[in-house]
């Protein structure tokens, strides 16, 4: 009962000033038991004067150590206090002065009692708003990293590495068409929450829902070293419980999806943004956000599943296979950067595509026309659902008609998002 008292104060506004308060009280209590026992009149008024302030400091200085310190150390050093004070007691009664011995060590234990409870509620407190906080949108096992590394999720724009993915699911504009919206509603939320669980499985962060599609990322609010390779394998996870999903969906007679994404790996600005008490969300912002979101777009253009930008490619290409696609420059930006399709699963099939592909690419880059365009057409016979293949033939055709400028880079220049 006086426990729930302790925390419902502790709570409340001005709850900082109720340790000290606390404080004080015990130490007039002590005083007030001091002067009970008649001390005033058994020494002199300046002794009694100098036990008064032993108990106001040596009280002060215990929750003091308890507040800045933690127990053990608090605990330990009021013990050595105790015993130095103890210590000058006798010393100074050799010399006929008689201060208190008691009263003064029993005020140090109770600010060290007192110390310790509230000390110990306000850590509760803490822990029980970042799991409230972070409940929503992380894993148990995520938020008990928070618990275990609360300065780690400290807001306000901080500078992260992270890998961002978005995921969007083809053709389910079509599907939004054909059935009501009570039936859309339905499969979304069972496809979301599928694949809500997966990103939880592997330590990502769920940023935000946008229609059909979801904007995750790895690396913050906590850093992840391998937040590259965390995401890599949760997309390739995602796309096997997508797989699950559809065998059931078609047993229904259901049609199945399929879902796009965008990887990229960069630095970002990460913490809260929006209104302080009314809306905030945690999420990161700066151009690495912005490539993801248009490498999941692009992916649609190029007619493959996962499209990876070079950062998260460098990070994880010891561990995945990937088919180099392009080097294009994206609608608005200046820098061009290297695109590439993950591979998964791998197979022998995707080694021999990845070989006639990648060579068919260098004799493209050298503005050999006539011969990538033979070599890309050769891909297409042996892989005739090969859409990469298909794109490059006609920049072929487009390129013998439309030679490019002496300086040409090989850079593709999308016109769209």
């Amino acid at each position: 009962m006086f426990l729930s008292f302790l925390k419902k104060v502790f709570a409340a506004k001005g709850g900082k000033l109720i340790p000290l308060l606390l404080s004080l009280f015990s130490a007039f209590i002590v005083i007030a038991l001091f002067i009970n026992k008649n001390e005033f009149f058994e020494h002199t008024v300046s002794e009694a004067v100098f036990d008064i302030a032993l108990i106001l400091t040596l009280g002060s200085l215990s929750f003091y150590l308890i507040r800045q310190s933690g127990f053990y150390i608090a605990f330990l050093s009021s013990v050595l206090l105790a015993v130095a004070y103890v210590w000058i007691t006798f010393l100074l009664f050799g010399t006929r002065h008689w201060v208190s011995m008691l009263f003064p060590l029993l005020i140090v234990i109770l600010a060290l009692l007192i110390g310790s409870t509230l000390r110990y509620l306000m850590l509760e407190r803490s822990v029980r708003n970042v799991r409230s906080t972070s409940s929503n949108y992380q894993s148990d096992k995520f938020v008990a990293r928070l618990e275990e590394e609360p300065d780690a999720a400290r807001i306000g724009g901080d500078n992260k590495d992270v890998t961002i993915i978005f995921t969007d699911i083809k053709g389910f504009t079509a599907f939004s068409e054909k059935h009501t919206p009570q039936e859309v509603v339905g499969r979304l939320n069972e496809y979301l929450g599928v694949m809500v669980q997966v990103i939880e499985e592997y330590d990502g962060y769920v940023d935000k829902f946008i229609g059909d599609g979801i904007m995750a990322f790895w690396g913050a609010p906590i850093a992840q070293p391998d937040h590259a390779k965390l995401a890599v394998a949760c997309i390739i996870a995602m796309k096997k419980a997508m797989e699950t999903l559809c065998v059931k969906w078609q047993a229904e007679g259901v049609e199945p999806f399929v879902i796009r994404a965008g990887v990229q790996s960069g630095e970002v600005v990460a913490g809260n943004i929006g209104l302080r008490g009314k809306k905030m969300e945690y999420t990161v912002i700066g151009d690495i956000v912005n490539q993801a979101a248009r490498l999941e777009g692009n992916a649609k253009y190029y007619g493959v599943e996962v499209l990876v930008g070079e950062n998260t490619y460098l990070a994880t290409r010891d561990k995945y296979v990937y088919r180099e696609l392009d080097k294009i420059r994206m609608l608005g930006k200046q820098v061009p950067v290297r695109v590439y399709e993950l591979f998964e699963p791998h197979s022998a099939h995707s080694d021999k595509l990845n070989e006639l592909f990648t060579a068919a690419l260098a004799v493209y880059r050298e503005q050999n026309w006539e011969e990538a365009e033979k070599r890309f057409a050769a891909i297409l016979l042996k892989f005739p659902t090969d859409r990469p293949s298909e794109m490059y033939m006609e920049r072929c055709q487009f390129f013998s008609k439309n030679p490019v400028a002496s300086d040409w880079d090989g850079v593709f220049n999308r016109r769209t998002k």
